[in-house]
């Protein structure tokens, strides 16, 4: 076998593998494509009572999981998302919002600081205070997405060809 037709099919063994890898969960396209709201978030928030029923795609870093006696809930701090429906946390913030459910999120898994993506209906607001001040939540009530940091979803290995000599 010449080297030039190794080279060929060792990248073709290869390539499909480090395509693949570091990926992390995605957004379903079907879900993608079931939003109905595309504007700002801080448009979304101040007429959330409007927009009540649109399927919504927001994403941001988890503040805090809390679970009641009949549903759960995670509120997160809003940062836009890139074209792979990801939070940008390197971008300003337009504020916070709420994640329910009624199924059980455990606290430990949705822990503060992990990113996440909602996807699901918007169910208006809810005023809630932060210190002395009166904030409107809004709320969405659907699917979420937990991302890793992007530092961490690189291929762990190293793949290198070599004579076996330094200089």
């Amino acid at each position: 076998m010449s080297v030039k037709r190794f080279f060929i099919f060792l990248c073709a063994l290869i390539l499909p593998v480090m395509l693949g890898c570091g990926c992390g969960p995605k957004v379903p396209r079907e879900v993608a494509r079931q939003v109905t709201w595309t504007g700002d978030f801080k448009t979304l928030q101040a007429e959330a009572e409007t927009h009540a029923g649109e399927f919504v795609m927001v994403g941001g870093r988890i503040i805090a999981t809390k679970n009641f006696p009949d549903k759960s809930e995670i509120a997160v701090l809003q940062f836009p998302l890139d074209a792979s429906n990801r939070p940008q946390p390197e971008k300003p913030s337009g504020g916070r919002f709420l994640i329910r459910s009624k199924a059980f999120i455990d606290p430990e898994i949705y822990a503060p600081g992990k990113l996440v993506t909602a996807a699901g209906r918007l169910a208006g607001a809810e005023k809630r205070m932060i210190g002395e001040y009166e904030y409107a939540h809004p709320v969405v009530k659907g699917d979420f997405w937990v991302f890793e940091p992007r530092e961490n979803s690189f291929p762990r290995f190293h793949f290198g060809v070599g004579i076996g000599k330094t200089f």
